[in-house]
């Protein structure tokens, strides 16, 4: 019993300790906080179209429902039998997986939106028999 409050009494001596201490750590945790979003900021993309990303969200989110409950839910009942692949309806999940496929170009192309590409608009030079087009690409 003496051993036990011999412990209880140094983990409070312990605690009161850090607690005391406490005001230093915390004022370094806000300015690593602070200096984590500054640099977040930095390398963060200028911007994104939200109207985009978020109709793109929508429409992959109801194309892989469509595409997956047009594939997975069969007519032949709850036991699989002969004929299982002939009982789903192949053209609606082909179409949802293509809705699907839609949604996530839109979410990537509008993520993309916000970032300043390399050299601008195309540049389309043309010349006695010949087209010529310019453009810049970065990855």
């Amino acid at each position: 019993m003496r051993i036990f409050r011999i412990g209880t009494a140094a983990l409070l001596v312990v605690t009161l300790a850090a607690s005391a201490s406490a005001g230093d750590l915390q004022q370094s945790i806000a300015n690593a906080v602070q200096q984590q979003r500054q640099e977040e900021e930095k390398a963060s993309p200028r911007g994104y179209s939200k109207p985009l990303v978020w109709g793109g969200a929508a429409l992959f989110v109801t194309g892989m429902t469509v595409g997956l409950f047009a594939f997975i839910n069969n007519k032949n009942g709850e036991f699989a039998e002969f004929g299982e692949a002939n009982a789903v309806n192949k053209p609606l999940g082909a179409a949802g997986l293509a809705m699907a496929f839609a949604g996530g170009t839109m979410m990537f192309l509008g993520t993309r939106s916000g970032k300043k590409t390399a050299g601008g608009a195309p540049s389309v030079t043309v010349g006695a028999g010949q087209v010529g087009v310019t453009k810049q690409i970065s990855w």
